[in-house]
């Protein structure tokens, strides 16, 4: 299945596109790392006081972060799914980014637990109390799943095929 999607994507218009043009893979690489500030950034805060750190912090507050992290997540989307369209071949086979992959699944997972079961209840907690324990689970899941994704993107280029 994936060597099919390579051969499709391999020659497009797009593909050619992106490794003809000077200038554009430099820039996908700004915007990644401007779009990975945003989501890791405020991934961090919010984790960091969902896990029961910094009580200082209304909890609450941190939930205004929030739509920043989703910016963030969807500038790295967009980029990321133009990287993998100009070079499917080595991505495709990449240890490294398969990994990364899952670990984007699981932060994805942990997140829509976080919308179903976690922030309905985060308006009854004491702002600068101590965080249920499912509160402090889900956040250790994301912080490793997001600092997971962080590292592997940065081996992708050092590693190759499993």
């Amino acid at each position: 299945m994936i060597e099919v999607l390579v051969q499709l994507l391999e020659g497009s218009i797009l593909n050619n596109w992106i490794l003809s043009t000077a200038w554009f893979w430099p820039s996908l690489e700004i915007f990644h790392f401007i779009g990975l500030s945003l989501l890791l950034g405020s991934m961090l805060i919010i984790d960091i006081r969902l896990a029961g750190f910094v009580r200082r912090m209304n909890v609450m507050a941190t939930h205004r972060l929030l739509p920043l992290a989703g910016v963030g997540f969807f500038i790295n989307l967009a980029t990321g799914m133009l990287f993998f369209i100009g070079d499917p071949a080595r991505y495709a086979v990449n240890i490294g980014f398969q990994i990364k992959m899952l670990l984007i699944l699981i932060a994805g997972l942990n997140a829509l637990w976080f919308a179903l079961k976690i922030s309905p209840v985060i308006v009854s907690w004491d702002t600068h109390g101590d965080t249920p324990f499912l509160a402090k689970v889900t956040a250790y899941i994301s912080l490793i799943a997001w600092i997971g994704v962080l590292l592997l993107g940065r081996l992708i280029p050092y590693v190759g095929s499993g």
